[in-house]
């Protein structure tokens, strides 16, 4: 889903230098997604993923497919490749448990960002998505391992998802990366307090706090894969 809580407008200078040609073409800047110095809920994934794809050296994309609408994810990856053509499964006009007008094989990166624990049967989203992505494509995907009910009356919210169990809902792909974010006292201060931010509680936090991750206390999940390039019999 969009995220209201992301600054793109903070950018903290890189350089890179040294690139293999077929390496992603990428800007001179990573984004730090605080906002006003605070962390939020995703600051952190975001800042992880961001580093994964400016480091991971991949070849080069042309074209994504994104399961609903998801900017900020957009601009990490147009970040590094500036000429990747994104096409959008947005609901209600598509389906993402059967993504009808997509043919197989057809993308080098599928993603998804906080979208899987609102499809009532995201097992199928995820089949459809690696589906379409082609044989040693990227899959991309994020989603809550604790968050409040959100969603209604726009949408529904069915699920939570730890790092072991997000990775279960891939088949024929081989996991990169299954990491989660959160902490002890994010997860109180969220449940204590209101800091003003949407009618989710307490989601404006201190580096220390934003910084500091658990592996006991996941407030968001998220996992990269590379699709096989043979099905596994």
């Amino acid at each position: 889903m969009i995220d209201p809580t992301v600054n793109t407008n903070q950018v903290t200078p890189i350089v890179t230098t040294g690139l293999p040609q077929n390496a992603p073409l990428r800007l001179q800047s990573q984004r730090d997604y605080t906002i006003d110095g605070f962390w939020t809920p995703q600051t952190y994934m975001l800042q992880s993923i961001q580093k994964w794809f400016f480091e991971a050296n991949l070849p080069r994309a042309f074209s994504a497919l994104s399961i609903d609408r998801n900017p900020t994810l957009d601009e990490i990856l147009q970040a590094c490749w500036p000429k990747l053509h994104i096409d959008h499964a947005i609901h209600p006009r598509h389906d993402a448990q059967k993504l009808l007008d997509f043919a197989d094989n057809q993308y080098d990166i599928v993603y998804s960002h906080q979208v899987l624990e609102h499809i009532p049967k995201p097992w199928l989203a995820a089949q459809e998505c690696v589906r379409v992505l082609k044989p040693g494509g990227i899959g991309l995907h994020t989603t809550c391992g604790f968050n409040p009910l959100h969603g209604p009356p726009a949408f529904k919210d069915y699920y939570r998802f730890l790092p072991d169990g997000l990775g279960e809902l891939f088949s024929d792909v081989d996991i990169i990366v299954k990491e989660g974010w959160g902490n002890r006292e994010a997860l109180i201060y969220n449940l204590a307090i209101n800091d003003g931010h949407g009618d989710l509680g307490g989601r404006r936090f201190h580096p220390m706090v934003g910084q500091r991750n658990d592996i006991l206390y996941p407030w968001v999940t998220w996992i990269i894969f590379k699709k096989h390039d043979e099905p596994h019999r």
